[in-house]
């Protein structure tokens, strides 16, 4: 198959592909607004000093699951540097917004300690979400034919808190949409699907459908996440607790979630397999491959 000849996100659509199970991980994230083209790697072909790409790299090694993004709402150039700093966990996520004179003032904030809560190095800490929409074309096609489109749209709704980002991870999700502080990832996203996901994520819920899950949980939590919402209609953020998670064999887990207002224990067990299907996963690709697919084993309430 030709390169030209297909789009992955078209491919995985038409295979049905599950998605739950598949959001990227990541407790820690740097949005960084840098409004100009991005290269294939945004950072790394970026502009930015090389003081300062070392510097950055060195803050994600040493700080766990943490990512660095690009993001931008148009190429104009501002007064100042738009940088958000998010601690994606279960209870209590935030968002630190910080306004930058200069891209070199990066080097002088200690990402540890604001991801920490500790508001030190400055900036203020925002009550208001914040939504992402992957659009790097560079990085995959389907990402601008179907994320930017939707980028469009979405800003319509709200223009200050929807925002351009670099590669989110799952190009053949595309449209990719992200939900902070909570750091909710959905697959496919259209236009209509996305405004009910911001409206919803307003006032503190999860839409299920095309939900691939929170970027705080493992893979296979995710998933279990998806299958208790799904099997008991839960649909608030914070309903739902994990409360711990044990492997069954190698490819199966048992995990446990506490459910705050009835203050029920519901636990599932779920199994990972590869798919039946196989698909170029992204528009790069010249091999085609399964995919790893989540199935429910069990369901318990208690």
């Amino acid at each position: 198959m030709a390169f030209e000849s297909f789009y992955c996100s078209d491919l995985s659509r038409s295979a049905s592909e599950k998605v739950f199970g598949s959001a990227s991980i990541g407790e820690v994230w740097i949005l960084i607004e840098y409004p100009f083209g991005w290269g294939v790697k945004a950072l790394d072909d970026s502009n930015l000093s090389a003081e300062i790409k070392a510097h950055l790299k060195q803050v994600i090694k040493t700080i766990p699951r943490s990512r660095v993004l690009f993001i931008k709402q148009d190429r104009v150039c501002r007064e100042t540097v738009n940088l958000f700093v998010i601690r994606c966990r279960e209870r209590e996520p935030f968002i630190v917004k910080f306004e930058l004179e200069d891209y070199r003032l990066l080097m002088e904030i200690d990402f540890a300690e604001v991801a920490a809560g500790n508001l030190s190095s400055g900036g203020s800490i925002t009550s208001e979400p914040l939504y992402l929409v992957c659009t790097h074309g560079r990085r995959d096609k389907c990402c601008a034919k179907f994320g930017f489109p939707l980028f469009k749209s979405l800003r319509r709704e709200d223009e200050q808190a929807v925002w351009q980002s670099s590669h989110v991870g799952g190009d053949r999700f595309a449209a990719n949409l992200v939900c902070f502080p909570h750091g909710l990832f959905y697959a496919h996203v259209r236009e209509e699907s996305g405004k009910e996901i911001m409206r919803e994520y307003k006032e503190g819920r999860i839409v299920n459908q095309k939900y691939r899950g929170r970027a705080c949980y493992s893979h296979h939590v995710q998933a279990a996440e998806f299958f208790v919402r799904t099997e008991s209609g839960i649909n608030l953020i914070d309903d739902l607790h994990r409360m711990d998670s044990a492997r069954i064999d190698k490819e199966r887990w048992q995990v446990r979630f506490f459910e705050r207002a009835k203050g029920s224990v519901h636990s599932v067990k779920v199994g990972r397999l590869m798919s039946n299907f196989q698909n170029f996963i992204t528009c790069h690709s010249t091999d085609v491959q399964r995919v790893p697919q989540f199935r429910l084993d069990g369901y318990e309430i208690a």
